[in-house]
């Protein structure tokens, strides 16, 4: 068997990539002076969400149905019930998010681990990166998406098992 001394981890927080990170820590467990890389491409997405707030919205403040002279009301909102829904942004699949979960995992274990952020088409970018690291081994999960779009495109993990410079384990 071929030695082991640099291992790139293709992560990004899914559940398949999560079982990566776990035989990724069995394996630099079993080998003594393995480099791990771990490399996220960059996919931040974000979506809005219509918020409902707790509070009400101000109401007039009603005195026997006349208006109250000398008293003062806070002004009132052009539309009533305009103030309770709010939209906030939701960032999914956040880089620094995934680097911190796996960072969380291996901070116990002493292995030289480097992180990096990788831009483009997600199996181009790892195939292109094991080859620039020189790695030995590429660990990747099972992509969870399928359907027609997988069999038309093909998924990630198949491009890079297809693609890449040195052995590819898949963790199912």
């Amino acid at each position: 068997m071929a030695e082991i001394k640099r291992v790139l981890l293709a992560y990004d927080d899914s559940p398949g990539s999560k079982k990566a990170l776990q035989l990724a820590k069995e394996l630099t467990g079993k080998f003594s002076g393995v480099q791990l890389f771990i490399a996220h491409v960059f996919e931040e997405r974000m979506r809005t969400e219509t918020v409902q707030s707790a509070q009400r919205p101000i109401e007039p403040l009603p005195i026997n149905n006349f208006p109250a002279d000398g008293i003062q009301v806070p002004p009132l909102a052009f539309e009533q019930g305009s103030i309770d829904k709010s939209e906030h942004a939701i960032i999914t699949n956040s880089s620094e998010q995934a680097f911190n979960n796996a960072k969380a995992e291996l901070n116990s274990l002493n292995i030289d681990t480097n992180y990096s952020v990788l831009e483009g088409n997600p199996a181009d970018s790892i195939c292109d990166y094991a080859n620039e690291v020189n790695a030995d081994l590429v660990i990747i999960g099972q992509s969870g998406s399928g359907g027609l779009k997988r069999k038309l495109l093909g998924g990630v993990t198949q491009k890079v098992a297809n693609n890449a410079p040195c052995n590819v384990m898949i963790a199912k």
